[in-house]
């Protein structure tokens, strides 16, 4: 109880503030996680406390919706994003263009991740007079790496969120090309898409499947196209528009060195396994609009969890789920999510990662 009251509490701040800068999206979302953890909060409650929490929930859900209308009307929300005109023929449907709706809010833990990429991505937006005064250039290009299944996908668009830029999501397989030169123009033509937006993200994941050390690859392509990147990549951060590449991978040290030194990859982030914390804010966000037990203790399950990635911890929860769905379909017994539903998969779900893998990754370093 004490912490759906403190997650309602924070939210609601977190709204009003907002809602006074006229930040219509983030305030509604924030209204509306608020209203959540309240109506949540009413279901565990009695009496008259029951009753005010929530009507309070249905109040805050109210103002949402308006937050929502407003938002709609300022930035246009509802119309299908396009690529420039002239521009559509050229994407040849690979280029991927998003506008992501999860935020940092929807990232359980990565404290300092989310700091490092604020002061690396978003505060130069959001305080421009201030990175002009301090020299801070908008855009970059940071590598996010560590385990798979810790994020890092959902980072990179929750940092197109914030921001509000294109988020190109671009996957190494769909640039390259059997064709002599193609792939090198698939990457000139993604980066002059990306650079026709005032604020744009490219995303990559397994980028090290396009960037690899050239010495360890035998293949012709990629001896041309690594240059073609790193030119690409070169000097970016100095453009005056906003331009932002995000690279993630599973194995670093697979990259060719050339593309982690500054004016590249400026900035390397290392994304871990979720700590107890965060633990506890996946399983949180992943059951808390499931049918679930009251004495399900997320704390408990949380420290009983340790070394699963988050990922690891989503597919448990939707397990879990999937028991007592069975249960409704094939005998009609209709129950809650119990304890013992979490548990039984628990004990059969090993961690995707090792601790040998782990420490690999914790001892790791970029020379």
């Amino acid at each position: 109880m004490r912490f759906l009251l403190e997650q309602a509490r924070d939210h609601l701040e977190a709204g009003r503030r907002l809602h006074a800068e006229g930040d219509w999206k983030r305030a509604r979302y924030n209204y509306l996680k608020a209203s959540e953890y309240l109506f949540k909060a009413a279901k565990q409650s009695k009496g008259r406390l029951k009753e005010t929490r929530t009507r309070q929930a249905e109040e805050l859900l109210e103002t949402a919706q308006s937050m929502g209308a407003k938002a709609r009307k300022a930035r246009g929300i509802g119309r299908r994003e396009k690529l420039p005109v002239g521009l559509e023929e050229e994407a040849a449907g690979w280029i991927v263009l998003e506008k992501p709706n999860v935020t940092f809010d929807d990232v359980a833990g990565l404290d300092s991740v989310k700091e490092q990429i604020r002061i690396k991505l978003i505060y130069p937006f959001t305080h421009p007079e201030q990175a002009e005064k301090f020299g801070i250039k908008k855009g970059g290009g940071i590598l996010l790496y560590g385990p798979p299944g810790t994020g890092k996908t959902l980072i990179a668009r929750a940092t197109a969120a914030e921001i509000d830029a294109a988020f190109f999501s671009v996957k190494p397989s769909e640039i390259m090309s059997k064709w002599v030169g193609e792939a090198e123009q698939n990457i000139e033509k993604l980066f002059r898409i990306a650079r026709s937006y005032d604020r744009a993200i490219i995303f990559v994941d397994e980028v090290e499947a396009l960037i690899p050390k050239r010495r360890s690859s035998g293949s012709t392509v990629m001896q041309r196209v690594v240059p073609q990147i790193l030119a690409e990549l070169e000097g970016f951060d100095q453009e005056d528009g906003a331009l932002l590449f995000v690279g993630a991978t599973n194995e670093p040290w697979a990259l060719d060195p050339a593309v982690l030194r500054p004016g590249r990859f400026d900035d390397k982030i290392y994304v871990p396994l979720p700590d107890v914390e965060a633990r506890e804010r996946i399983l949180w966000l992943s059951l808390q609009d499931k049918p679930l037990a009251p004495d399900v203790p997320y704390r408990g399950l949380a420290e009983t969890l340790e070394g699963y990635s988050g990922a690891d911890i989503v597919n448990i929860c939707v397990k879990a789920c999937s028991i007592p769905f069975l249960e409704a379909v094939k005998a009609g017994i209709e129950r809650d999510v119990e304890m013992r539903d979490l548990l039984s998969v628990i004990r059969e779900v090993r961690p995707s990662v090792s601790p040998k893998e782990v420490s690999k990754y914790d001892n790791f370093e970029f020379r």
